[in-house]
């Protein structure tokens, strides 16, 4: 009798676990059961009941898991981090200098820029799109809730990650890598990554910071990556009376919070590529970073002078995500600048656009001081970007044969 007992609680342990694992099979399959069956003969209203309530059970069970999961899950954000594995990997490397504003750190990658900076370097779009791999899967599924939720205004924007491997000297006899996705795709990977991940309080090793750095405190290559790896740009426009046109970001925006931004600031999409899938990355560079300077002050493209692509580095407080750097230099100067209205689109993520007198003289500015460069009141509201741009502005003035520094020292760039 115990026997007997033991196999039948064997058995109903066997078939709850197999309900619980494969409750979407078992479901569907007895939907086209029932479906094939009552196009034969007409199936009792007991079995019909009994199959709605068979339903409902797995329902429940679906329910119940999705709850106890939500619960167990929690994504903790690191705003600590100062990176210090990744610096000192980096700190005998003369190939990478490395800005630190206090609140973000970047890496500029001087011997990546100076190639992508080439006429000859060209990206092109991958015909295959990103996908948010399994090994990411459920976990960025919780997590896109969880920021929606957080976040409603949110939207599934168009978008382009690198696909490239920078360490591989390779990479500068062919094409960039590119890949298009979506803004969805990017909090389930990029995003993800900047948070930590902790099951019932064990933070989960596998997620984090370890999705972009390595054990040995280096950071990933773009291709061997689970990430999307978003495509950042921005431009820093200088108009013809020598300021700076900066812009106040709202509470809203996820990059930079209530900082102040380059004139321009953004990710790039496939719209950028101009209609082709083959383009030259400084190209490339200046379209993303001249839409985003028109978007967010109404600078129209005929007031857009001439454009420079400065460089490229890292932002490690993004989860190390490529940004691509430019100057803008205006045919038009800082009062109309000011009389520019923001488009109603804008408005949400982005406050008010201004000119702004540089503090110094271009002589004076230091690439690791880039803060200096703007006047007291917007020194400790400077966001990472525009710091890393005028980082980049400021070694400009130190090559001679620099046409970013002969257009500056035309300009009557005075404090």
């Amino acid at each position: 009798m115990v026997i007997i007992l033991r196999a039948i609680l064997t058995a109903g342990h066997r078939v709850t676990r197999y309900l619980a694992e494969f409750r979407w099979t078992v479901l569907g399959v007895l939907v086209v059961t029932v479906g094939i069956v009552s196009m034969v003969v007409a199936i009792p209203y007991p079995v019909l009941l009994l199959e709605a309530a068979f339903s409902i059970v797995l329902l429940l069970l679906e329910i119940r898991k999705n709850r106890r999961e939500a619960r167990r899950t929690r994504f903790l954000p690191r705003p600590m981090d100062r990176y210090v594995d990744v610096v000192e990997s980096l700190a005998t490397d003369d190939n990478f200098r490395v800005l630190d504003t206090g609140s973000d750190i970047f890496v500029h990658d001087r011997g990546t820029s100076e190639r992508m900076r080439s006429p000859e370097q060209f990206a092109r779009l991958s015909s295959r799109p990103y996908l948010v791999p399994r090994q990411l899967q459920p976990q960025a599924r919780r997590f896109l809730k969880f920021i929606l939720a957080n976040h409603p205004g949110r939207f599934k924007g168009p978008c382009v990650g690198w696909n490239t491997d920078f360490s591989d000297s390779s990479w500068s006899t062919g094409d960039i890598d590119v890949v298009a996705g979506d803004h969805f795709r990017f909090i389930q990977s990029d995003e993800l990554a900047m948070w930590d991940v902790a099951q019932e309080d064990r933070t989960l090793p596998a997620f984090g910071r370890a999705l972009f750095i390595r054990r040995d405190g280096s950071l990933r290559n773009f291709r061997d990556s689970w990430l999307f790896n978003l495509i950042g740009a921005s431009t820093v426009a200088v108009t013809v009376d020598g300021r700076l046109v900066g812009v106040e970001q709202s509470a809203a925006n996820m990059a930079s919070p209530n900082l102040l931004a380059p004139s321009g600031s953004g990710s790039a999409e496939p719209k950028d590529f101009g209609g082709v899938h083959r383009l030259a990355l400084s190209r490339l560079a200046i379209n993303v970073a001249t839409r985003e300077l028109s978007e967010e002050t109404g600078i129209g493209p005929e007031e857009m002078a001439m454009s420079y692509f400065l460089g490229y580095g890292r932002w490690l407080n993004k989860a190390a995500r490529g940004e691509l750097l430019c100057v803008t230099f205006l045919n038009i100067d800082s009062h109309a600048v000011n009389q520019k209205r923001i488009r109603r689109s804008e408005r949400t993520y982005t406050t008010r656009s201004m000119s702004i007198r540089f503090s110094q003289r271009p002589h004076e500015w230091r690439p690791d001081r880039p803060a200096d460069m703007l006047p007291a009141e917007y020194r400790t509201r400077m966001s990472m970007p525009l710091g890393a741009a005028l980082s980049l502005l400021a070694e400009e003035v130190s090559l001679t044969n620099s046409p970013v520094r002969e257009r500056l020292l035309r300009l009557p760039v005075v404090p």
